[in-house]
């Protein structure tokens, strides 16, 4: 009769009937159940994941775990406390892990010991009105191989992007979780908005792209060149602590993304907004170590 009730119980679990089709302990399965509750009691609707797109559009479509599937990334809810109530399946294909294994323990647990203050107050500060990002690493099974030219700071984890919003309960955050791509930049797409900056570790231009003189350099010399200068010096004051926290944590990371931020319009007072996926960049020859950041910005 006991083992009945659990399997009559594993069906009703948010899960992949694939998953909750195997063996799960009892154990685990409760703490499934716990959460499943939770996230019922919140929402108010069983088996209705709510999305990013429900907060910022006010739709009131039903998601299932095939529009989860289309998010390049996983989506996870929380509750006041940081537990898991809700991740999608594709955590399995970002970071190895299991949704099962996840599912009611907290967030936290998977993520670097170093970044779990910086999680915490992203939480924390988020509201309805100032959504929060951050970059942080988390556990992941997958980074056992790595290129020979990838700065990798932390085996064993990997770096997301995580954008975080409140839920319509204000004890829910909703978080979409999107990886950073190999910090290598053949492995990165560069479109027609976007220009490529490298820098030395202090942030002193090495190479710019045509695309960056022509929007950075001086509008009065048209032959001047941006190389050779600071990045710093090409972005808008007032967001200058963006780069600089970026510049700290990119040695811990290797990889980051940043909100968006102004850049000087040929050093005049106009500026532009972008947003940059940046690389921290390694190489290794029989006579010298190239150590290297690379910005890929896209304008706005």
């Amino acid at each position: 009769m006991e083992n009945y009730e659990f399997s009559q119980l594993a069906k009703e679990l948010p899960l992949a009937r694939a998953i909750s089709g195997q063996h799960i302990d009892k154990t685990t399965m409760v703490r499934l159940a716990t959460a499943y509750i939770k996230l019922n009691n919140i929402f108010g609707q069983s088996r209705r994941a709510y999305s990013t797109s429900d907060y910022y559009y006010g739709s009131d479509s039903h998601w299932t775990n095939n529009h989860l599937d289309l998010l390049d990334g996983f989506f996870v809810i929380l509750d006041r406390r940081g537990d898991v109530l809700y991740i999608s399946e594709t955590i399995s294909i970002y970071l190895g892990l299991s949704q099962v294994e996840m599912t009611g323990n907290p967030m936290v647990d998977y993520i670097h010991e170093q970044d779990v203050n910086c999680f915490s107050s992203a939480l924390h500060y988020c509201d309805r009105y100032w959504p929060q990002m951050c970059n942080v690493r988390v556990k992941s099974s997958l980074t056992k191989r790595a290129n020979k030219d990838a700065v990798r700071a932390s085996p064993g984890y990997k770096v997301l992007r995580l954008e975080i919003t409140m839920g319509p309960n204000p004890n829910t955050r909703m978080i979409a979780c999107y990886p950073m791509p190999t910090p290598v930049l053949s492995t990165v797409t560069i479109s027609s908005n976007s220009f490529v900056i490298i820098t030395s570790i202090d942030l002193r231009i090495t190479f710019a792209d045509e695309k960056a003189h022509q929007l950075l350099r001086n509008i009065y010399f048209p032959d001047s060149s941006i190389k050779g200068i600071s990045f710093y010096s090409l972005v808008d004051i007032t967001d200058s602590d963006v780069i600089s926290k970026m510049h700290f944590d990119i040695f811990n990371l290797g990889a980051y993304k940043t909100p968006y931020y102004r850049m000087i319009l040929n050093q005049t007072g106009d500026t532009f907004y972008v947003e940059s996926n940046i690389f921290r960049h390694t190489s290794v020859s029989s006579k010298q170590f190239n150590d290297s950041i690379t910005f890929v910005s896209s304008i706005l």
